[in-house]
């Protein structure tokens, strides 16, 4: 009987009452992005994301699957590179695949209100003037620890 009282007990909290999505995106405004020192940059040598941000797209708010735009900054470019994608629940976070087989990542709510970003396996591809390719199982751009920042921010 204790346990069933704990189990209820641990339900009823917080971080279980929020699904990743509630977590990571409470309203249509809300924003994570990191821009990169040069001074990290500089000490991370196999990184090639400058700055990275993500939102959700406001149209798909309320519908079951969340549409997400995430942009990138290739390190020694101007060029921003932009891809769409498509989330869903998956136990404690939300897993997203980028529209045109762009590939797919993993987003994992964190206790101080960031957010941890893991590249899938197969990397994600994004086309602009000319591609960018980010690895998921080489280099320092496979994860992402992003601050929630001013809704203006955006992508």
């Amino acid at each position: 009987m204790r346990r069933l009282a704990l189990v209820f007990g641990l339900l009823a909290t917080p971080a279980f009452a929020q699904s990743p999505r509630d977590a990571i995106f409470p309203s249509d405004a809300s924003c994570y992005l990191r821009h990169y020192s040069a001074g990290h940059l500089a000490s991370h040598p196999q990184q090639n994301v400058a700055e990275i941000a993500l939102g959700p797209e406001p149209a798909t708010f309320d519908a079951p699957v969340l549409g997400l735009r995430l942009a990138l900054y290739r390190r020694g470019s101007n060029t921003r590179y932009e891809g769409r994608a498509a989330c869903e629940n998956t136990g404690g976070a939300l897993s997203c695949q980028l529209e045109g087989d762009g590939g797919w990542f993993t987003l994992w709510p964190k206790a101080d209100g960031t957010l941890r970003l893991e590249v899938g396996h197969g990397g994600l591809t994004f086309e602009a003037a000319d591609f960018l390719e980010v690895s998921g199982i080489s280099g320092d751009d496979r994860v992402f620890v992003l601050p929630r920042v001013p809704a203006d921010s955006c992508p």
